[in-house]
């Protein structure tokens, strides 16, 4: 049952929540084609926090409706392996002016839960912001406990660079022409953090 995803989370007031923090071990890849070859880039570097309702261990349908979510990834950790084909994604995705790659959750939605004490499925609705422009997504996730106080959010969701006002790069010194279509895939560790923690991040 979804509910089992927090049980072993650490106890704490129902007035307060749970705050779980990006952690190493992340990772983001966003997938693409072209005339020549498919490409990737990939970024182990996703910075941010998701909380929950203290009462999301035992209601998870009723405490994700309140749920939060930020995530972000610096446009330049976005790494294909050739220098080249890096600087021309920087361009496209206008990185001086936009550096960075901003998610906010405004919905979680519960679908189902996998075996009890392992994971629980989820339709996440957020506003995507990239080159300076937002998009409204929605996308399955799945949040999977790992230990006592971590969780694992993994999830995939295709998107156009257009939608962006990102222009698929074709560049004049090569023969090749970017496709419009892109997949996203992640998987996010986090970890649960004390209240106190989580207070005075806020505060810095």
């Amino acid at each position: 049952m979804a509910a089992a995803v927090f049980c072993g989370a650490v106890m704490v007031d129902a007035a307060e929540t749970l705050r779980f923090e990006g952690r190493p071990g992340s990772k983001v890849k966003i997938d693409g084609t072209s005339t020549v070859h498919d490409w990737t880039v990939e970024s182990q570097l996703l910075s941010g926090f998701m909380e929950f309702d203290a009462g999301f261990a035992k209601d998870p349908a009723a405490a994700a409706k309140s749920a939060k979510a930020e995530v972000t990834i610096m446009v330049r950790s976005l790494k294909s392996g050739k220098s080249g084909m890096d600087k021309v994604m920087q361009e496209a995705m206008k990185m001086p002016q936009h550096p960075k790659i901003e998610y906010k959750l405004l919905q979680l939605t519960p679908k189902s839960g996998g075996a009890e004490g392992t994971s629980a499925q989820f339709d996440a609705t957020g506003a995507l912001t990239v080159a300076g422009v937002t998009r409204t997504n929605t996308m399955p996730v799945t949040i999977e406990k790992v230990g006592e106080t971590k969780a694992k959010v993994s999830g995939a969701t295709n998107l156009k660079m257009t939608d962006f006002g990102i222009k698929p790069p074709s560049p004049a010194f090569l023969p090749i022409k970017t496709g419009d279509d892109v997949k996203i895939a992640f998987q996010w560790q986090t970890e649960q953090v004390a209240a106190a923690a989580a207070k005075t991040a806020e505060t810095k």
